[in-house]
């Protein structure tokens, strides 16, 4: 118990609540774009495999010719 106050004093001493509520928004902040970015990684790899997939099924004569014949 002894260390954690000594720890609490020194944080105390050496933060003030303005660098503290800097930091809490920040860390937030990062967390929400990284949350955005992962939303976006999400939309375009949705796309992609979707798009894969139509040009698959646009070009099956191709690939399933090619699959009875092997």
């Amino acid at each position: 118990m002894t260390n954690n106050s000594y720890i609490r004093g020194l944080v105390l001493e050496e933060l003030s609540k303005s660098e503290i509520r800097g930091m809490i928004d920040s860390r937030i902040e990062s967390f929400l774009k990284e949350r955005e970015f992962k939303k976006e990684v999400r939309k375009i790899t949705a796309d992609v495999i979707e798009d894969f997939c139509k040009e698959l099924w646009r070009k099956n004569g191709f690939w399933k010719n090619s699959l009875k014949n092997g």
